[in-house]
This record gives structure tokens, C-alpha cells and sequence, in this order.
């Protein structure tokens, strides 16, 4: 072991091994602007390798920072809402450890909820909040007045410019979703999303009809059902739908969540899936692949969108965030639960 390696390593150590001044290390750990990107990378890909901590404290009292962040999520009906934002919080404790952060959490539910997240800002024990929700006018007003940076993480508001966000094109994924169906054959297709949240519901529905619309399939109404909130009500969704008064043979269900309730309905119902009825989610859950049989999905990368919040945040804090959205886009995860009843369905005209 070097003698390197035997002591605690400082700024200075750091800027020998980089062969940079301990100012361009200061400013790398501090994210101030006025390094090359070139510099930048090098100092960060230095300081991983050789597992370098600054002295917090030291940190703190200089830079009149907590080095904290706060991860705010709204206590959900569904355990598997927890997986989903699980990916998410991964990605953001991954991306935190690079740039020196801790992370807090805390929930948000009600008035003595927001009473601690305030007072939290207020005690100066965070810099800045990852919402994993959308926020009410309230709150939102709260915490602009607190004046503390913050985002939020899968906004599904089609307003961009009401906070800084990381969302992801579900107009998008859900079209992707829908025509992956056709292409396989399909031309029967339902639709299972949440009514609840307007905002995510008509960029899912809009996505499913454009696909639609764009080969030419019918819209049949009692196909579609919007009352989904978690697997249970999803399953209930799916009931309605085989007890309409034409089957479909392909689901598009706007979340895996859905999926899986939907799923479990068919099954309840002697039916037998991919070949009675077939299906596509979007989100790609952990869970996905295990299920039976594994979920076809459109992934929507969770980590990704929580790496990317962690970063945005970053940039908040040290004022040089270059865009107030970032868009996360999905791709097709192949599995188990589609039928190809005919691979070489007719594509439509580019």
C-alpha cells in the first residue's frame, strides 16, 4: 500500500494526481462554472478512482451548504407504486454519490407533513428537493416562497414551465405500445389507464387513438376504461371490458401496474393469455419479467430519470441548469404476453 493510500487524501492530493490547480478541484467538486468539460472529466474520473471524500464539514461551513437532498414522496395505494419509484431512487443515489450529496426522505401526504418539509428548508438540513410527484398549488406555492431548488421527477402536467421536471413522453409510449399491437396483428385493441390524473391519462389515450387512427382501426368505447388507479381497480377495468359486448384480442394498459390487475382478471375468467387476449404495458417494473407470462412492456428507464433529476439538481444549485425539462424516451421490451397473430401486418405510410 502507498503512502498515497495509507493517508486521508485532501484537494491538494487530488490536483497533484490531476495535474491541476486545487481551485479547478475546488470548483469540480462545487460545480461552479469556469472548467472545461474536457478538465471536468478528468478531475471527476480522478477523484472516483481513488474514492476521494472531501471534509464535509469543512464543506458545510465554507460553503454555507447542508450537502443534502430531499426525496419527497406521496404515500401510495399500491406496493407496486414502491417498486416503480424504487428504480427511480436508485438512479438518484447512484448520481449522489458522484457528486458528493446525501440523500433524505420523506413523505408527503398532508398539512403536518408539509409542516416538516418546511421546516427542514427552513433549518437549512436540505439544499434542494426531488419531488416524486406532481405538486398541488399549495405546496408548490410553499416551496417557492421558501425559495429552496427543487424538480420534480415523472411530472405528468402537460405545462413545462410550472417547475423544472424530468418526464417522460407517454403520448409517445403509449402510440409505441399501441402500434407494436397492430404490427402483430392486432386490430381489436382496448385501453386501460387512469382517469385520475387528467394530465397522464390524455397523453396515454392521445398516444393509443393517434395509433389507431394512423392504421386505421375503429375506437370502440367500451374498450376504453379510465377508472384504473392500482392493480385491484385495473382488475375491475378488465372485467368491464370482456363483459362488453365484443372482445377485444390485444390490451394497451397504461402502466404495468394496470397489467398486472388486468392480467389476473383474464386468468380469473378461464381465459388464457397471449392466445385469448394479449397484452402491452408501459414502465417496465421490476416485477415485469417475472410475472406469467412476462410482461411485454415499453420500458421508460426509471434509473435514468432518477440519475438525470440527481444531476438537474445539481445544476440548480450551482446556477447553471441548461434546460428546465429533460425528456426520458422508451423503447419496446419484448416478452411473453403478445400473440403474433400476423408479424407482417401492414405498415402504414411514412
Amino acid at each position: 500500500m502507498t503512502v498515497m493510500e495509507k493517508k486521508k487524501l485532501t484537494i491538494h492530493d487530488i490536483a497533484r494526481l490531476a495535474d491541476v490547480s486545487p481551485t479547478t478541484v475546488s470548483f469540480v467538486l462545487n460545480g461552479k462554472s469556469g472548467v472545461s468539460d474536457e478538465t471536468r472529466d478528468h478531475v471527476q474520473d480522478i477523484i472516483e478512482r481513488t474514492g476521494f471524500t472531501p471534509n464535509v464539514h469543512t464543506r458545510r461551513l465554507n460553503l454555507k451548504k447542508s450537502f443534502n437532498i430531499s426525496v419527497v414522496m406521496q404515500d401510495q395505494i399500491s406496493s407496486l407504486h414502491d417498486v416503480y419509484f424504487l428504480e427511480i431512487i436508485f438512479g438518484i443515489l447512484t448520481e449522489s454519490k458522484k457528486l458528493g450529496y446525501n440523500v433524505l426522505f420523506a413523505t408527503l401526504g398532508n398539512e403536518p407533513d408539509q409542516a416538516l418539509l418546511l421546516r427542514a428548508v427552513n433549518n437549512k438540513s436540505t439544499d434542494g428537493l426531488i419531488f416524486l410527484m406532481d405538486l398541488d398549488p399549495n405546496t408548490l406555492s410553499l416551496v417557492k416562497e421558501a425559495g429552496v431548488p427543487h424538480l420534480v421527477v415523472d411530472s405528468h402536467l402537460t405545462d413545462d414551465e410550472i417547475y423544472p421536471q424530468v418526464k417522460v413522453d407517454y403520448h409517445e409510449a403509449s402510440y409505441m405500445a399501441t402500434e407494436y399491437l397492430i404490427k402483430a396483428g392486432h386490430k381489436r385493441i382496448a385501453f386501460i389507464s387512469m382517469r385520475k390524473s387528467p394530465d397522464y391519462f390524455m397523453s396515454t389515450f392521445e398516444g393509443y387513438k393517434a395509433a389507431l387512427l394512423r392504421y386505421g382501426l375503429p375506437l370502440e368505447p367500451t374498450w376504453i376504461q379510465s377508472d384504473a388507479r392500482d392493480e385491484n381497480s385495473a382488475y375491475d377495468c378488465m372485467r368491464d371490458i370482456i363483459e362488453s359486448e365484443t372482445m377485444p384480442s390485444a390490451v394497451v394498459c397504461a402502466g404495468d401496474i394496470f397489467a398486472i390487475g388486468a392480467m389476473k382478471c383474464v386468468k380469473d375468467c378461464g381465459l388464457a393469455i397471449p392466445n385469448d387476449i394479449s397484452f402491452v404495458g408501459i414502465d417496465n417494473l421490476i416485477v415485469s419479467p417475472y410475472i406469467e407470462p412476462a410482461l411485454t412492456t415499453v420500458s421508460i428507464y426509471e434509473r435514468q430519470m432518477g440519475q438525470t433529476a440527481m444531476k438537474m439538481i445539481y445544476k440548480l444549485l450551482n446556477g447553471n441548469l441548461d434546460s428546465p425539462v429533460e425528456y426520458i424516451k422508451g423503447s419496446i421490451v419484448e416478452r411473453d404476453s403478445v400473440n403474433k397473430i400476423n408479424a407482417l401486418a401492414t405498415r402504414a405510410e411514412s
